[in-house]
C-alpha cells in the first residue's frame, strides 16, 4: 500500500521548501477543473500499471540524482 504523504508536510518536517521534487504522474484529467479529484480520486486499474511505471522510472531518476547530480539526471528523465 502506498501512503500519500502531503507536500505541506514534507516542508513542515523539512523546515525548507528548498529541496529537489521527483513528480509522478499518469497524465491529466479530462477537464481542467476537475484536477482536484483526479489527483486524490480512485485509480483504475489501467491507471495503476501506468503509476507503477512512472514510479520505477521516478526510482531510477532519484538513482541517478544521487549518482550524477540534479542537473544530469533532469536532462537524462525530463
Amino acid at each position: 500500500m502506498v501512503r500519500i504523504i502531503g507536500m505541506k508536510s514534507v516542508i513542515a518536517e523539512l523546515g525548507s521548501e528548498e529541496f529537489a521534487r521527483v513528480r509522478v504522474g499518469i497524465g491529466k484529467p479530462e477537464y481542467e477543473g476537475d484536477m482536484i479529484n483526479y489527483v486524490i480520486g480512485a485509480v483504475s486499474e489501467e491507471e495503476q500499471k501506468e503509476l507503477e511505471k512512472g514510479v520505477e522510472k521516478a526510482k531510477e531518476a532519484i538513482i541517478e540524482i544521487l549518482k550524477s547530480g540534479i542537473d544530469i539526471a533532469m536532462n537524462k528523465f525530463n
